[in-house]
Parts: C-alpha cells; structure tokens; sequence
C-alpha cells in the first residue's frame, strides 16, 4: 500500500506541474499552489464520496429506484455499496499529501513576500 500511495503522490506531482504549466504557460510557485489546491481538494472529495457510498447510506434510495424504474427480478438488484469502487484510502492519503505540501509551499510564499 506504500508503494502504491508514493507512485500515486509522484504522478500526482508531474500531474499539478503539467497543468500548472498549461494553464498559467509557466511554473511559478503561486501556479504549483492554486493547482495543487484544485487536485487535492479533488482527491479528498473523491474519497469522501467513495466512503459515503460505502458506508451505506444511499443504499435504500438506490434500490428504489432500482425497483420503480426497472424491471429486474429481486435477486439481480445489488446495493448501490456493492457497486461502488471500493477503494478509496490511497486518493485519501495522496490528497492529504498535495494539500500539505501545498500549505508548505504556501508558507515558503508568504515568507518570500
């Protein structure tokens, strides 16, 4: 698990400098922390979504819908939790990651000021 979170942390990296460089056509340090922010904000809120789902809560609202708008036999419905990825701990450490690293260099900014 380890390994997997370093590689998703380092492609998450190369991912904030490429489009840091594709949407301000340089790479200043203000660039890396506004993208940085919109990609770790994005993976944590994925893992919450994901966790949410998981956790149940939607279930009961799915299988209604399953059941009114379908017409599939009572043992081919699946929980909406069963559906859902359940893999959600690794976008949770890599968006905790960008935002730390981002608040360091937000704090290497505000002291270059």
């Amino acid at each position: 698990m380890i390994k997997k979170s370093l590689i998703w942390i380092a492609i998450s990296q190369i991912l904030i400098v490429l489009f840091s460089f594709l949407f301000y056509q340089n790479i200043h340090l203000l660039s890396y922390i506004n993208v940085s922010f919109v990609t770790g904000a994005a993976l944590i809120l994925y893992a919450m979504a994901g966790y949410v789902v998981k956790g149940r809560f939607f279930d009961i609202v799915f299988y209604s819908f399953q059941y009114f708008f379908s017409r599939m036999s009572n043992r081919d419905r699946r929980p909406l939790s069963e559906l859902a990825p359940q893999h959600y701990i690794i976008p949770f450490i890599t968006g905790c990651t960008v935002i730390v690293l981002m608040l360091g260099s937000l704090f290497v900014y505000y002291i270059s000021l």
